[in-house]
């Protein structure tokens, strides 16, 4: 007899695969499958080596049942228990173990906490509730339950549980709150907390102004002198410098329709203890369902992070601002060591054949958002950011990794808390496993009737025509502005509302410092002018119009390309630019407020902007673009070149806006380079 040590997995029905170093193999290996209906030889099918371990398949003459407990035997009697290998991303699988139940993690009453637990493959399930532990009973669909008696509200907690043959400890993936760094979750009182209560206006998509900030950059400047910088309660503050307003009343004043906030749930690469020591931008998700702690004034405390956050969002909504969560639900940070792995080995994730994860996030790991548990798990926790906080929307990082179905779903329940939500994402087509006309990226626009997409379209075209305008002599380019302009009219796109309009965001560099790194010849000048003009397009596009926090006052982290990691003195929010450059960012508000007292700026609809939308190319650089109703008529002379223009008016006509201003309103106007103006009918 000889000693031996192997693994066996369960891969489907009648398929096992054993693994084992290959010291230990033999070339008379045999194994045998033993429950308590018997014994018998399992048949080898095949044999692989690759570097140091030995690869067997074997079969079952039986079917094996998934809720079964089986031994694995070699010819001398080493023996392993069978463990879930590929079987637990099988449709029987699916079909055996779904639970549709919406009362899985705790449920508090002042008598009794309920704890619920999705765990199909485990063998045991403890609750370690403040230390002691409670043996949970299994039911139907692979839920393990206990209700504890007694007032536990705000104990910690976490699960013990024997999942293919070890013993492993975690949190619960459900808790709305946690100790720091994602240890023990606790129980809450869901009577503690506040009732959200919406903004007053709500606005169809395509007429959103929406402003993406950072939690962290948005008070974390020393000299704009917040008293909780880089936290919840920062975003509501408004210190003064020089007299001027900052923070929440400086939004305010700019006049944006949405405020879109980065990643703010629990993610794994900032120490919530010490979070002054790294820097990151947080798509790096640990809990979906939990407030980053490292925003929280008191981390370890069960309700700070929650409370701080629903002040937040309550202040922006009293104000009639609404408030977009960013969301990671395409990958996560640590693909081991995240929850529902530690609790269903191999579920979680996309796999390819080899039985490698999928890697088309670029981050280890694609979430399988098709499978039922996964699915289900990302609505649930979409419904409660919408339902506990307030959320008014959504925007998918990487939504092309998600799958069409599990999006639509998605729209159709959140839509049913609020007919007007906003959903929109990152609709890159990438290589992630499922087929592609499976996959939420833009051009399956019209699988996605009601979803946005970030424009990479309209971002790339005209940055590259800013940077460079003497591309304006291919005259296809012509006909591509004004595609971009009406938004996107001639695409994948089904309505004006599926267009995102940007220039730049959080990723890549900011649209003042690309100027720079693409021609390092420019002047700050002409930075500054090109800088503006995108942002004047974005706000005369039709479509839905975003705009990057600082991006008016020419927001700048040092030229580099990717912050995510930078330390806090690139990334933060840099208050000074906005008194420095206070006169383009009064220009912008007056922009942003004609925007919104003119809604024929935004329309919902192609067929609309087919009718009133009229262009007329002045010279190769120069565009007339002319929208009107029945009510009104507004021309913008567009002058894409770096040469002044020089135009006659009509004497009915008034210049609304341009920048720099105007002298004089004469009917003879000068048109600066690379600037519009605004005419409006008297």
């Amino acid at each position: 007899m000889a000693l031996r040590q192997f693994k066996a997995y369960l891969d489907d029905e009648a398929t096992i695969r054993i693994l084992l170093e290959k010291r230990f193999d033999h070339p008379d290996m045999t194994f045998h499958i033993a429950s308590s209906n018997g014994e018998e030889e399992l048949v080898i099918h095949n044999r692989t080596e690759e570097n140091q371990t030995v690869t067997y398949q074997l079969a079952s003459l039986h079917p094996l049942q998934l809720t079964g407990n089986y031994t694995i035997y070699d010819q001398d009697r080493n023996k392993t228990e069978l463990a879930y290998g590929q079987i637990v991303r099988s449709s029987l699988f699916e079909q055996t173990f779904t639970y549709d139940g919406q009362d899985l993690g705790s449920h508090y009453s002042p008598t009794e906490t309920q704890f619920k637990l999705w765990a199909p493959i485990s063998k045991a399930v403890f609750l370690v509730l403040d230390g002691t532990p409670y043996a949970m009973k299994k039911q139907a669909k692979g839920v393990w339950q206990v209700a504890v008696a007694g007032d536990f509200d705000g104990f910690s907690y976490h699960y013990l549980h024997k999942v293919n043959g070890e013993w492993l400890s975690v949190h619960d993936p459900y808790a709305l709150s946690s100790k720091t760094n994602a240890s023990d979750s606790y129980v809450i009182n869901l009577e503690k907390l506040a009732t959200p209560r919406r903004a007053s206006t709500q606005l169809p998509p395509a007429q959103a102004i929406i402003y993406e900030m950072s939690v962290r950059d948005f008070s974390q400047q020393a000299v704009a002198n917040f008293q909780h910088a880089g936290q919840f309660l920062g975003l509501i503050e408004s210190p003064q410098l020089e007299e001027q307003p900052l923070g929440m009343d400086y939004i305010k004043e700019l006049g944006v329709t949405h405020i879109q906030l980065m990643p703010l749930y629990d993610f794994g690469s900032v120490d919530e203890n010490y979070p002054q020591a790294v820097y990151n931008w947080g798509y790096d998700p640990v809990q979906y369902n939990v407030p980053e702690g490292s925003f929280a004034s008191n981390p370890d405390d069960p309700y700070t992070r929650i409370s701080e956050l629903q002040t937040a969002i309550q202040a922006y909504h009293d104000a009639d601002i609404s408030v977009i969560m960013d969301v990671v639900y395409n990958h996560v940070y640590h693909a081991e060591e995240y929850a529902f792995e530690r609790i269903v080995p191999g579920y979680f994730y996309r796999y390819q054949e080899n039985g490698l994860r999928t890697d088309g996030t670029f981050c280890g790991n694609d979430v399988a958002s098709e499978r039922s548990m996964v699915r289900n798990y990302i609505k649930q926790s979409l419904r409660q950011w919408t339902s506990l906080y307030g959320f008014d929307g959504f925007r998918f990082d990487l939504m092309g990794i998600l799958d069409v179905e599990t999006m639509n779903q998605i729209e159709a329940e959140l839509r049913a808390l609020h007919d007007n939500i906003y959903l929109y994402g990152e609709g890159w087509k990438m290589a992630t496993g499922l087929e592609f006309d499976q996959l939420a990226h833009q051009y399956n626009a019209e699988k996605l009737p009601t979803l946005a997409f970030f424009n990479d379209d309209y971002r790339d075209t005209f940055k590259k025509i800013l940077l460079n305008p003497k591309r304006l002599v291919d005259k296809q380019l012509h006909e591509k502005i004004q595609h971009l302009l009406t938004g996107s009219r001639f695409s994948h796109f089904l309505s004006p509302a599926q267009s995102v309009n940007y220039i730049e965001c959080h990723d890549n560099a900011t649209a003042f410092d690309y100027f720079h790194i693409e021609n390092p010849d420019w002047t700050p000048h002409q930075q500054k002018r090109a800088a503006s003009f995108g942002l004047q397009l974005i706000l005369i596009s039709q479509g839905m119009a975003f705009l990057h926090s600082g991006q008016e006052f020419f927001r700048t982290k040092d030229e580099i390309d990717n912050t995510y990691n930078i330390p806090d003195s690139i990334n933060r929010l840099d208050w000074t630019r906005a008194l420095r450059y206070r006169e383009h960012v009064q220009f912008i508000r007056e922009l942003i407020a004609f925007r919104k007292e003119h809604p024929i700026l935004s329309q919902g609809d192609y067929s609309t902007i087919q009718e009133t939308c009229d262009f007329y190319w002045l010279t190769e650089y120069v565009l007339r673009y002319t929208v009107t109703s029945n009510d009104e008529s507004i021309q913008f002379i567009i002058n894409f070149s770096t040469s002044d223009f020089h135009y006659e008016k009509e004497t009915t006509q008034t210049v609304r806006f341009s920048f720099p201003p105007m002298l004089e309103d004469s009917n003879q106007i000068t048109i600066a380079g690379q600037s519009m103006c605004v005419l409006k009918e008297n």
